[in-house]
C-alpha cells in the first residue's frame, strides 16, 4: 500500500522535511507565552527563551560577534554566535522565522478576501462596471509594489501592525480577483446553481453554498503562492526600516541590517549575515519546492 510519503519524490519530501522543522522553530520561536522577567514585570517570551533561560533582547558587549560553538563571558554555548550587540543569534532567528510566517500568512490572507469581494462583484454586476473593474484591478497591478509599500507603511506605520498587513495585502490582490472572476463566471451557470435559482434561492444563498466552495480551492493555492513573495517583501522592509510592526526588531531583515550597519569590514565577521541569509533562503526555497509539487498536481 502506497503512503503520500512514499509517492512523493523525494525534493518534494525533503523541502516538506526542512519546512516543517523551521515552522516548528518559528512557532516556538514566536514569543505568545507570558511570562515575567527579574523584576517581576509580565512579559512574553517564546518557548526557546524559556528553556534556554536566556532573551533575544539581551544585549552583552563582551561577547559581541561570537562565532558559531563559541563560549559567551557566561560560559554557555552559543550555537550560531551573537549579533553586533552581543544577543543570541539563535533566539533571533527562531524569532525571525515567526515574525515572517505571520506577516505573510496574515497579509496573504488580506489578499485573498480582497481579491474574491472584489472578482466577485465584478462577475455578478457584469458590462461596463465589469470592464472598469478589471481594468483598475490591471492598472493598480503595473504599479511598482516596492514603492507603493514603503510609502503607505511610512504613513500608516503608527496604526499598528494591522493596517501594515493590510497595505502588504494590498499590493498582491488583483491576480486572486482575476481567478474568482473567471470561475464565478463559470459556476453561475452551472446546473445545480441553475437548479437552485428556479427553485427560489437569492443571489447570497447561491454564492454562500454553490459558488463560493468551488472557488475557495483555487483561491487557497494562489493565496498560498503569494507566502514566498511576501516574506520576501517583509524581509526588505525590515531591512529598509519600515516595516512598522513591533515583532520586527527581530525579523531577517533587521538582522542583516543591523550587523551591516555596524561593521567596519565585513569580512571579518561574516558569519552574522550568513546565517541570516541561508535562514531566510532555506526558508524560501523549502516553502517554493512545496507550493509548486502542490500546484502541479
Amino acid at each position: 500500500m502506497r503512503t503520500w510519503w512514499t509517492s512523493t519524490d523525494w525534493p518534494e519530501r525533503a523541502a516538506w522535511l526542512v519546512l516543517s522543522v523551521l515552522l516548528v522553530v518559528g512557532l516556538l520561536g514566536g514569543r505568545w507565552w507570558p511570562s515575567r522577567d527579574a523584576h517581576g514585570l509580565a512579559q512574553h517570551r517564546s518557548v526557546w527563551e524559556l528553556a534556554s533561560g536566556g532573551n533575544a533582547d539581551h544585549t552583552s558587549p563582551t561577547d559581541r560577534l561570537l562565532a558559531p560553538l563559541s563560549r559567551t563571558s557566561g560560559g554557555s554555548l552559543s550555537l550560531l554566535g551573537t549579533d553586533e550587540l552581543g544577543r543570541s543569534m539563535g533566539l533571533r532567528l527562531a524569532a525571525a522565522l515567526s515574525t515572517s510566517v505571520v506577516v505573510a500568512v496574515a497579509a496573504a490572507l488580506v489578499a485573498i478576501i480582497i481579491g474574491t469581494i472584489y472578482g466577485t462583484a465584478a462577475a455578478l454586476l457584469g458590462g461596463r462596471w465589469d470592464d472598469a473593474l478589471m481594468r483598475f484591478a490591471e492598472v493598480t497591478a503595473a504599479v511598482p509594489n516596492v514603492v507603493v509599500i514603503i510609502v503607505l507603511v511610512s504613513a500608516l506605520q503608527a496604526y499598528g501592525p494591522v493596517v501594515i498587513f493590510g497595505a502588504m495585502g494590498l499590493l498582491y490582490w488583483q491576480q486572486i480577483s482575476r481567478v474568482v472572476r473567471a470561475r464565478v463566471l463559470r459556476l453561475r451557470n452551472e446546473q445545480y446553481v441553475e437548479a437552485s435559482r428556479s427553485l427560489g434561492a437569492g443571489v447570497i444563498h447561491r454564492l454562500r453554498w454553490h459558488v463560493l466552495p468551488g472557488v475557495a480551492p483555487t483561491v487557497l493555492t494562489y493565496g498560498a503562492l503569494l507566502l514566498p513573495r511576501l516574506i520576501m517583501l517583509e524581509g526588505l522592509l525590515s531591512f529598509l526600516g519600515v516595516s512598522g510592526h513591533a515583532s520586527a526588531a527581530h525579523s531577517f531583515g533587521r538582522i542583516i541590517a543591523g550587523v551591516t550597519a555596524t561593521l567596519s569590514n565585513l569580512s571579518l565577521s561574516w558569519w552574522p549575515v550568513l546565517i541570516a541569509c541561508l535562514c531566510m533562503a532555506t526558508l524560501l526555497l523549502a516553502l517554493n519546492q512545496v507550493l509548486d509539487a502542490r500546484a502541479a498536481r
